[in-house]
Order: C-alpha cells, then sequence, then structure tokens
C-alpha cells in the first residue's frame, strides 16, 4: 500500500529522515500546483530524480547540461538497440569515453541536489511513496548514489537563508545593475572566484536567471552573492522596465546602460583586490 499524505502536514525533511533511516527503497512522488517531481530511492540512498526541469531519459539530461551533443544521444539509442540489450545509457557514455564515470557522476548529483534543494521550498502538495519502485533503465541514475541526510542538512540550511535573502532578492525574475555611488563598505572588498564570476556578469540587462545560468552556478548561489553585493551597497535589484516605443525607447535604453555600468574606480579597485589574492 502506497503511503500518501501533503507536505503541508509532513515535511520534505521529515520524509527523507525516515527514508534514510529506514533504508527504504522506492519511488517518492511529488505533485504542487503546476509542478511535480519524483525521487527514486534504493537502501535509504537518491539514486535518480526527474521532474518538470529534469529529463527523465538520461541522454536528453547530459544534453541539456551541455554534456553530451544531440548525435551522441542519437547513438546511444542504436548502441543500446531497441530492446535495452546494449548496457545502460551510463555504462554507453563511459564505454565511448564521452565522459569519465567521475565526471557523470558529477554533472548528475550537482544537477539533482539542486533540484532537490528547491523542493525543501514547498510550503505543500501532495506526496506519494511507493515501496520498492524502481525507476526504469533510461532513468538519470547516478553511478554512486547520494547521502539523504547531507541533502537535508543543506536544504534546511537554504530554507533558513532563502528567507533572510529575499527579504531583498524576492524574485530571480529581477534584473541586477550597480548602483550609482557605491557605499563606503565596498572599498575594502574581496571576492572569490565565484563572487567574481557573478561581479563580471553584471550589466544592468540581465536577471538573476540569467546570470545563473552564463555563470553555471545555482540560482541560489547567485542569489546568495548578489545579496552580499546590496549588503555592501554595491549593486541593487530593480523589476525588468516594460516595453517602450520610438524616443522613450531610445532613451530609456541609454539611461538603463549608464545605470548598469559599473564605475571605473570601483572595478579598478576590484581587480586589483583579486590579483592581489
Amino acid at each position: 500500500m502506497a503511503l500518501v499524505g501533503n507536505l503541508r502536514d509532513f515535511s520534505l525533511s521529515d520524509f527523507l529522515y525516515l527514508i534514510d533511516r529506514g533504508y527504504k527503497t522506492g519511488c517518492l512522488y511529488l505533485d504542487r500546483d503546476n509542478d511535480s517531481a519524483v525521487l527514486y530511492f534504493n537502501k535509504g540512498k537518491l539514486t535518480a530524480m526527474h521532474g518538470k526541469a529534469i529529463h527523465a531519459n538520461l541522454a536528453d539530461l547530459l544534453v541539456q547540461l551541455g554534456k553530451l551533443s544531440p548525435e551522441q544521444a542519437a547513438r546511444i539509442v542504436e548502441l543500446r538497440g531497441n530492446n535495452g540489450n546494449g548496457g545502460t545509457t551510463s555504462d554507453v557514455v563511459v564505454h565511448e569515453g564521452w565522459l569519465s564515470r567521475e565526471d557523470l557522476q558529477a554533472a548528475l548529483q550537482s544537477h539533482t541536489e539542486e533540484a532537490v534543494y528547491k523542493l525543501f521550498g514547498w510550503p505543500d502538495g501532495e506526496f506519494r511513496f511507493e515501496q520498492n519502485q524502481m525507476p526504469a533503465p533510461t532513468a538519470p541514475l547516478m553511478p554512486t548514489p547520494l547521502a539523504v541526510e547531507n541533502l537535508i542538512m543543506e536544504g534546511v540550511r537554504r530554507i533558513d537563508e532563502w528567507g533572510q535573502i529575499k527579504e531583498r532578492i524576492p524574485s530571480t525574475d529581477l534584473l541586477v545593475r550597480f548602483v550609482e555611488q557605491p557605499s563606503e563598505r565596498g572599498k575594502g572588498i574581496n571576492l572569490a572566484s565565484d563572487e567574481w564570476r557573478v561581479f563580471a556578469r553584471i550589466n544592468g540587462k540581465d536577471t538573476l536567471a540569467e546570470i545563473a545560468k552564463l555563470t553555471k552556478l545555482s540560482e541560489f548561489d547567485v542569489c546568495r552573492i548578489v545579496y552580499g553585493f546590496i549588503t555592501a551597497g554595491l549593486a541593487e535589484v530593480v523589476r525588468q522596465p516594460r516595453p517602450v516605443t520610438g524616443d522613450a525607447q531610445t532613451r530609456a535604453g541609454a539611461k538603463a546602460a549608464a545605470q548598469g555600468r559599473p564605475k571605473r574606480g570601483l572595478v579598478s579597485r576590484i581587480i586589483q583586490r583579486i590579483r592581489g589574492m
């Protein structure tokens, strides 16, 4: 018999804790509004996940992540054969030398972890756990299953941080730009490598979500870094302007470009700091 309920009454962290401690094997289905996710576990560890942001097919997911070409994905189907006797998709990818098993694990693990962390933000949603249900052979199965206890700890931590961040950054659809007169607090700033990657992408035109894609960082990490810039008085987030036409469009574009352009003195100071690291 399936275990059913709502995350409003039984949180995801509590449910994952039971799966971890009980060494459960099966499939957890989650549904909320227009979103959904499916998580597979084997003896208490996460082995695969798919949903709207994650392809149920491993080959398609690897193409989405830029790890395989569409031609290589098509070749996998040929090599495996219609009846799947050619080995798993992971086996083919590693055997053909397209990815090492370590690179495959890293790509799947990072993408899956970020997707799971977003689920911790669901205030409610229907869940159903089917005991002993296993993923399809073509599912994005990770070579090394993930420890659920680590997902719980990081997911809960992010919930706490998100609560603080969202007070200043309520949406990833907001634009990021440098302020015209940086705060004195920004003079002594030291940037880590990921912070510099985000800093270099701030132009007043790209949203937080777009910066995440360009830097290949998670939306959480981008928001956390930009939150630090905001706190230091270096940047601000604004809503995207409504479309305008004619002369108004020209003036608006010029103004946005001027606002998005960092002050030369500020950029110079930061570059000098980075060179000295």
